[in-house]
């Protein structure tokens, strides 16, 4: 059984139980990713719970007990209660959404069959997509990724879109840079003075945000790179480690740029998860122009 015979028998199951409306839910993700799940509501209702079923399917392969995965599955849909506030109707709004959006940077090429679904923004190798925060309760947000068919609800352009996205991201996820050599670990060096490492060692910075998820979006951040550039006084080489990261190199302590595209490819291919993939590119910042290119 794979996970999509999983997620269809599974919504065969729920439906027996409950008195309710469940569909099975095929969604593409980043990378060319699917996941599977199940979406619960009441017939004709505009608000629903989507349950993720991979974990649940790792718990049927384990322990082949198909009766207690399903009690699990039911068990998680009872503690997921919605608000008896929440209304849908406010993703119809775009003022009522406008300061929830946010964007992401991914992989242009490994995502080409989504970005045929969503709006985005080119930069570089890769590509802006956007989410919407969506209200929860009082303290629990989800996220809802924005489909060309939201733009058309709110009668906007992908440029007001990326201008909303613009203002808030950087406010919902601050950036973060570290110093991966500082074993006292002194945190985020944004707005701190220091020093750099004396040699022989290369002084290396992982740029991310407070979050530690879709880091590697602060690069887009206005001044971020400049600012920390003109701190240390030098170009920098840029590492697209992961998604949620980006490792940041003076450019004249260690210019070997072929060493370091041979060695983000190798983290790409036999490190990294493919849904963590960003980029087999290595980038440069210059300080005299503000601009990334690619190396």
């Amino acid at each position: 059984m794979n996970i999509k015979e999983f997620a269809e028998r599974m919504k065969s199951s729920i439906s027996n139980v409950l008195p309710k409306e469940v569909t099975m839910i095929e969604q593409l993700k980043i990378n060319g990713i699917y996941s599977y799940g199940i979406r619960i509501s009441e017939p004709n209702s505009h608000t629903g719970i989507t349950i993720s079923l991979e974990p649940f399917f790792e718990t049927f392969l384990d322990t082949d007990n198909w009766t207690r995965t399903v009690d699990y599955v039911l068990d998680f849909y009872k503690n997921q209660a919605l608000p008896e506030s929440l209304d849908a109707e406010w993703l119809y709004d775009f003022e009522q959404v406008r300061s929830g959006l946010y964007y992401i940077l991914v992989n242009y090429e490994a995502n080409e069959e989504l970005l045929h679904k969503v709006p985005y923004t080119k930069f570089l190798d890769l590509a802006k997509i956007y989410y919407v925060q969506c209200p929860l309760g009082e303290s629990d947000t989800g996220t809802i990724l924005v489909r060309n068919e939201h733009l058309k609800d709110w009668g906007i352009s992908i440029y007001e879109l990326d201008k909303a996205a613009e203002e808030n991201t950087p406010r919902l996820y601050p950036a973060s840079i570290t110093c991966l050599m500082d074993e006292a670990g002194l945190g985020n060096l944004l707005g701190v003075p220091f020093e750099l490492p004396q040699e022989p060692l290369i002084p290396m910075f992982a740029l991310s945000n407070t979050q530690n998820d879709h880091g590697a979006t602060a690069v887009c951040y206005q001044k971020i790179l400049d600012d920390f550039s003109q701190k240390i006084q030098d170009d920098l080489i840029l590492l697209p480690s992961s998604v949620h990261e980006m490792l940041l190199i003076p450019l004249h302590k260690d210019d070997d740029i072929p060493s370091h595209k041979e060695t983000v490819y190798d983290a790409n291919r036999y490190i990294l998860e493919p849904s963590q993939f960003l980029s087999d590119n290595v980038y440069l910042f210059s300080r005299k122009d503000k601009q990334i290119t690619i190396a």
